[in-house]
């Protein structure tokens, strides 16, 4: 058998396994995913049907012919909402760190305890709001599994022509479709069983037509269909998660509008114009006189699942034409799995192409970190990380902060001792601003003049910029609006912030800072830019302050 005749039959083969072992790859498909705050198991089936199962409480059937190709369907067996912490044994140094960190109050609303029914409608709001998001993890999840089931299919059967090769014989590329039609007689058998026995199957399985529930009429669930328990509830709750997604969609579009109207009437940076464009006194005749020497960075920090507030985040760093984002953390609750969701609609609202920057916070988890480095973003974990030119050095907060429990460790070391690990590696780091959530465990690394600058978040409040040690510090309040004791995601029920931070290209030192505001009014308040202070000299050392 020639060199091209045992090429051909390879490719034939490979071919011929391709095609059989797709249908097989996409039926059996399966994932588990999230669907909005729970745990779910996906799986594609044949049925034109969206099955959500929630087990004894009955099942939610929508018609995805809109949807799915192919007369395919997809049930959705919905489990349990994942709580990070249970039955988990809370280590000495965990409880040391729970107690120098307990009685904050207002700085951090992780203690308090949280309506859990509300909880619930607002991730399912999240649902409907951002369905698109979720959407695209469940095709990501999906189409990876079936690529994976394609592959062992077509290594499979190739496998097995290669062996029967090995066994009766070289086969030529004619061979193998004489093997699989065989005699002209037992083809057409073949065809007419495979055929007529087809649509037995289609027609005996034909699920019978949706009854579609009134309770959906204008929702985005119109067209489905309950059973079971859940169908004596269904009235109740989609009421209320159409009301909440209503009334968050209603809130952020009014401050999106507010947000458009004051900034054309927004305070200016002096002579550093609004393209950060800075006058070049040398300047050759006819080229103007300047020159782009600023990068703008827009900066936030607890977030706590508030995506009303990433889309005002998108909105500015669309307006200012920023060249990076940096995210202070606490982007999640509680950093469970299902909370990724929330992250994700941050990420999809944030051009693609921006750089980002994010360290974890005590309400993120290193699943949350683990989940931005998957898509693209630049976590700081001990290390450095250059965007827009800009070096920024930090790490992730040690503590977890879980709903009902206060925080415990994900590491050996308590908050302190982290702050002066950190200032070990900050002295041995080349890097231009340092940033960590919580501002006291950057105030070793100021203190010893180890860090120039120090941006942070978790007070929610506003600090600064002010001279701290040998550094200066500045403190974001929370952009998510998130107020102790009360449900984030929504409207506003506090002032959200966010930062806007020019940086000197040529120093790499923050030049000047403007705060933009959100109110529980809707309105929009953008302040006066307000310039970085210089770091204070070595032998102008002044006395360690007392931490806060």
């Amino acid at each position: 058998m020639s060199h091209r005749r045992r090429i051909s039959a390879l490719l034939t083969l490979l071919v011929t396994t391709a095609v059989i072992g797709l249908p097989w790859a996409v039926l059996s498909a399966q994932a588990d995913l999230t669907f909005g705050p729970h745990e779910a198991h996906y799986e594609v089936t044949a049925d034109s049907r969206l099955t959500l199962d929630f087990g004894p409480l009955g099942q939610l059937l929508m018609p995805a012919d809109e949807h799915l190709p192919a007369g395919l369907g997809l049930a959705i067996e919905v489990g349990e909402i994942p709580v990070a912490g249970d039955g988990d044994e809370e280590s000495p140094a965990a409880a040391s760190d729970r107690r120098s960190t307990a009685g904050a109050g207002p700085d951090d609303p992780g203690g308090g305890t949280v309506d859990a029914l509300g909880g619930d409608i607002a991730s399912y709001a999240l649902l409907f709001s951002s369905p698109q998001t979720q959407i695209d993890q469940v095709v990501e999840g999906l189409t990876r599994d079936i690529l994976t089931r394609w592959a062992l299919a077509v290594c499979v059967l190739s496998g097995a022509g290669v062996a029967a090769a090995f066994a009766f014989g070289p086969i030529r590329p004619g061979d193998i479709w004489r093997i699989l039609a065989g005699r002209e007689l037992i083809a057409a058998g073949l065809a007419a069983v495979l055929v007529f026995g087809g649509l037995g199957v289609a027609v005996l399985t034909r699920p019978t037509p949706l009854v579609p529930d009134p309770a959906f009429e204008g929702t985005p669930l119109e067209g489905g269909q309950v059973t079971g328990r859940l169908g004596g509830v269904i009235d109740t709750a989609v009421s209320a998660v159409e009301d909440f997604a209503r009334q968050n969609d209603e809130f952020y579009d009014g401050v999106l509008a507010n947000l458009s109207a004051e900034w054309g009437s927004r305070p200016l940076t002096g002579r550093w114009s609004d393209r950060g464009l800075v006058p070049v006194p040398d300047a050759a005749p006819g080229r103007g006189g300047l020159h782009a020497d600023v990068s703008t960075f827009v900066f936030g920090s607890d977030l706590h699942c508030n995506i009303g507030m990433a889309r005002v985040l998108s909105d500015v760093v669309s307006l200012t034409r920023a060249d990076g984002y940096i995210d202070g953390g606490d982007i999640t609750m509680t950093g469970t799995s299902a909370e990724n969701y929330c992250f994700d609609v941050l990420d999809q609202e944030l051009p693609e192409n921006l750089p980002k920057v994010v360290v974890k916070g005590n309400h993120d988890s290193t699943e949350t970190t683990d989940h931005a480095g998957s898509r693209g973003w630049e976590v700081l974990e001990d290390s450095s990380a250059e965007i827009a030119g800009v070096t920024f050095f930090g790490g992730p907060d040690p503590r977890r902060t879980v709903f009902g429990s206060g925080p415990q460790l994900e590491t050996d070391l308590t908050a302190d001792q982290y702050a002066q690990k950190l200032r070990q590696q900050a002295c041995a780091a080349d890097f231009d601003i340092m940033l960590i959530h919580d501002a006291r465990i950057a105030g070793p690394s100021l203190r010893a003049g180890c860090a120039d600058y120090a941006l942070s978040g978790h007070w929610h409040r506003r600090v600064g910029p002010e001279p701290w040690g040998l550094g200066v510090r500045y403190v974001s309040s929370t952009t998510g609006g998130a107020l102790a004791d009360s449900l984030t995601p929504g409207p506003l029920k506090m002032d959200a912030e966010l930062s806007v931070i020019r940086i000197d290209n040529r120093t790499k030192r923050p030049i000047d800072i403007q705060i933009i505001t959100v109110s529980p009014d809707q309105s929009v308040t953008i302040g006066e830019w307000t310039r970085f202070p210089e770091p204070v000299p070595l032998a102008a050392q002044p006395p360690d302050r007392p931490a806060e």
